[in-house]
C-alpha cells in the first residue's frame, strides 16, 4: 500500500494518462464510433472520480480532442454535476497559453449527462514525468513554476481560484508547454452561489494551504502555497509533508497538521544540487502566513528569471524543439507584462519588456 496520502485522493482526472483505464468488468460510458455532438469517440483515455476522458475527433475540423463526461454515479448529485459544468464554464472564459482550452460543452443527446470537449494534451502531466524520470532539475522546476503561476494569475484576475494545484493537474503539451488543468474544485468569486459549505475542506492533502485546511475563505494565495508544495515535490520526488505510519485517516490528519504547524522541509535533505535561490523562493511560497507569500504575478516573473538563468528546458524532456519552450515562456511573460506594467511615459523611451530580455538571453 502507498504511504502517500494523496494516493487515495479521488479528484485526479488527467487529460491524457500514461497508464490506467477502467476497472475490469466496468463498462465505459461511451463507445468507439459514438457521436457526441460533432465529436466521434475513438477510445477511453482515463477514468477519474468525476467521470471519464475519451479521445475524440472533431468531425468538422478533423482535430483530435479530449472529451470529458460526467460519471453515472454523479448524475443525480446536483453539487457534483454543477461542479462539472462550472469547470467547463470557468475554462471557457479564460484565454492564456498555459491554460487548457475548452472548445465546447453540452449534454449528450438523449441524456442528462454533461460533457465538454477540450484541448488534448499529448505530453502527459508533471506527475507522469516525475513517475518516469524521478526528481526534476532546478531549471525544469523553475520553468514549470513560471508557466503555472502565469496561468493561475490569469485565472485569479478572472475571479477564479483553482484550489487543487498539484503535479497531476499540470499537463504538458506535445511541444513542452505547461497547461494547468482540472478546475473541478475551483472557486469563482463571480458565481452566484458557493458549492462549498462553510468550514468544508476541499483539495488534496499533500498540497493544501493552511487556511484551506482550516476551512477558511481562500484567495489566490492558497494557489501560491499549493504551487510551492508542487514545486517541492517536483524537486525532491516527495510531497513536503508525509506520514508513513497509521491508517489512511491518521496519515491524512497528520499531513494536514504538518501543513498547519510544521516548518517547510529543506529539499536538500532528499536531493543534492537544488538551486539556492529557487529553494528559498519555494519556501517563501509555502509560508504559513499568507500575507508573506509572493503574489502569483511575482512568482511567475521571479521563477521565469530563474528558469532563464538555469536554462530550464522542458522540451528536452518531452522530446520537442527547445525554441518552442522558450517562446511559450516568453508568450506567458508577455501576456503577464501587458496586464501588469504601467504605460510608458510619453517623454521617455519605453522600457525593455521582460519577454524581450529573455528572448535575447535565450537566443
Amino acid at each position: 500500500m502507498s504511504d502517500d496520502p494523496s494516493s487515495k485522493d479521488t479528484q485526479i482526472d488527467r487529460p491524457l494518462p500514461k497508464r490506467g483505464g477502467m476497472a475490469p468488468g466496468t463498462e465505459a460510458i461511451l463507445s468507439p464510433g459514438q457521436m457526441v455532438g460533432r465529436y466521434r469517440v475513438e477510445k477511453l483515455l482515463g477514468h477519474g472520480s468525476m467521470g471519464e476522458v475519451f479521445l475524440a475527433i472533431d468531425d468538422q475540423l478533423g482535430r483530435r480532442t479530449a472529451l470529458k463526461t460526467l460519471g453515472s454515479k454523479h448524475l443525480n448529485n446536483h453539487t457534483v454535476k454543477e461542479r462539472f459544468l462550472r469547470e467547463a464554464r470557468a475554462l471557457a472564459k479564460l484565454t492564456h497559453p498555459n491554460l487548457i482550452t475548452v472548445f465546447e460543452s453540452g449534454m449528450i443527446e438523449g441524456t442528462d449527462r454533461p460533457y465538454f470537449a477540450m484541448e488534448l494534451l499529448e505530453g502527459g502531466d508533471t506527475q507522469s514525468l516525475l513517475d518516469e524520470s524521478g526528481p526534476l532539475d532546478s531549471g525544469l522546476v523553475a520553468t514549470v513554476g513560471a508557466q503555472s503561476a502565469a496561468a493561475l494569475a490569469e485565472a485569479a484576475r478572472a475571479g477564479i481560484i483553482h484550489r487543487d494545484v498539484k503535479p497531476a493537474n499540470l499537463g504538458i503539451s506535445a511541444r513542452g508547454a505547461v497547461k494547468v488543468t482540472d478546475f473541478s474544485l475551483a472557486k469563482s468569486y463571480t458565481s452566484e452561489k458557493s458549492l462549498t459549505g462553510k468550514g468544508m475542506v476541499v483539495g488534496t492533502a499533500d498540497y493544501i494551504a493552511p487556511e484551506q485546511a482550516r476551512g477558511e475563505e481562500v484567495d489566490e494565495r492558497a494557489d501560491v502555497y499549493s504551487l510551492g508544495c508542487t514545486l517541492f515535490h517536483l524537486l525532491t520526488g516527495k510531497p513536503p509533508f508525509r506520514c508513513k505510519a497509521g491508517t489512511e485517516v491518521q496519515k491524512y490528519v497528520e499531513v494536514m497538521r504538518a501543513h498547519l504547524s510544521e516548518p517547510v522541509p529543506d529539499p536538500r535533505e532528499y536531493v543534492r544540487g537544488v538551486d539556492e535561490e529557487l529553494r528559498l523562493f519555494v519556501a517563501r511560497m509555502m509560508d504559513k502566513n499568507r500575507d508573506r507569500r509572493p503574489t502569483l504575478d511575482e512568482a511567475s516573473m521571479s521563477l521565469a528569471q530563474m528558469a532563464v538563468r538555469l536554462e530550464g528546458d522542458l522540451q528536452r524532456v518531452t522530446r520537442s524543439l527547445r525554441s518552442v519552450t522558450a517562446d511559450n515562456t516568453i508568450a506567458a511573460l508577455a501576456h503577464l507584462a501587458d496586464r501588469t506594467q504601467p504605460p510608458p511615459s510619453p517623454q521617455a523611451a519605453a522600457p525593455l519588456r521582460p519577454a524581450s530580455t529573455f528572448r535575447l538571453v535565450l537566443l
